[in-house]
């Protein structure tokens, strides 16, 4: 019988830690965008409830791809044995649960952007992960309802002239969708997952990345600067380290043999993690102050890499580990 420590520690690996502070970086944009000075308590509520929703949304995918990671990761929470697929339904139910309580105690009219993600959560990962671009494309707007309900958090109703920015955060996470698809094609094609770059192999995944990249860059650029309460000085540079990390993920995926290792796409996805963090950290830098977003973005790094070297790679990820010791 498993001790009680080792099934906490796989509820722990399948919230994927290395990856959680990223829905409520967005989240908070959104609301430091939509209101100056909001409280401090519909701030922290904004944070907390997509991070609740993308707890559910890690427990979702473990139930729901536990047949595929039998065959692909069986080192995984559920099919190693670690955790019951019900123990991963039920931290989904409960996490969606409470995430929904938050967000409506902020705005009722949160209960619509809840339900909405949902949906779009559950689909991906029960019927549209296996599905091409539909796929990548729907994981991306599981990201934009975050940037929403941080909106909603603080304000009634959603001004329009946001919206942009939220299609910002689908086009960057969209891609950073297909390069995950890069690092598991050869479990998914095993599993009989049709994701993008098994259907059209490699080249044509990393032209899909860079129109996704070329999207969000150009939003990014231009659209936050036409804004009336903008830092942009405060902006920009975070901006440009968001760019530079991004950009050596296409450079490292374009340098790797072909077809792309794992190993190889896991560490350019790596760099992409920690970029997405600071184009977060930009917007809320441009619309509230800099020493906010490094307050925020500087312990979420480090939560990030720390939570990838000590955790993730070693038991989430096992066969990276072991390419790395092989390679050295």
């Amino acid at each position: 019988m498993l001790r009680i420590r080792d099934r906490l520690v796989a509820h722990v690996e399948a919230w994927r830690p290395d990856l959680s502070t990223y829905a409520g970086l967005v989240s908070l944009a959104g609301a430091v965008l939509a209101v100056e000075g909001a409280p401090t308590w519909r701030l922290f509520g904004a944070w907390l409830s997509p991070t609740l929703g993308w707890v559910a949304a890690m427990y979702g995918g473990d139930y729901f791809d536990r047949h595929l990671d039998a065959v692909s990761k069986p080192h995984r929470p559920i099919p190693s044995g670690r955790m019951r697929a019900g123990e991963a339904l039920a931290g989904m139910i409960i996490c969606i649960g409470l995430g929904l309580i938050v967000a409506v105690v902020l705005n009722p009219l949160n209960l619509l952007v809840v339900a909405a993600t949902t949906v779009l959560g559950v689909s991906y990962s029960k019927y549209l992960k296996a599905r091409g671009i539909w796929g990548n494309l729907i994981r991306g707007g599981v990201t934009a309802m975050a940037f929403l309900l941080g909106i909603l958090s603080v304000q009634s109703t959603p001004p329009l002239i946001l919206l942009p920015i939220a299609m910002v955060f689908w086009l960057h996470d969209s891609g950073s969708n297909v390069v995950g698809a890069i690092c598991d094609q050869e479990g998914d094609r095993k599993g009989g997952y049709r994701t993008f770059p098994v259907r059209h192999g490699d080249t044509a995944a990393l032209w899909l990345l860079g129109a996704f990249d070329i999207g969000w860059l150009a939003l990014a650029v231009g659209y936050p600067l036409t804004l009336a309460r903008f830092d942009e000085l405060a902006y920009l540079p975070f901006l440009v380290v968001a760019t530079a990390l991004g950009l050596t993920t296409v450079v490292m995926l374009l340098r790797a043999p072909r077809p792309i290792p794992r190993l190889s796409a896991l560490r350019a996805h790596e760099y992409l993690v920690v970029g997405r963090l600071a184009l977060a950290a930009a917007l809320i830098a441009g619309a509230a102050s800099v020493w906010l977003a490094m307050a925020l973005l500087l312990p979420s790094a480090a939560a990030t890499l720390l939570a990838s070297l000590k955790m993730m790679r070693r038991r989430y990820e096992p066969t990276r580990t072991r390419a790395v010791q092989a390679a050295r």
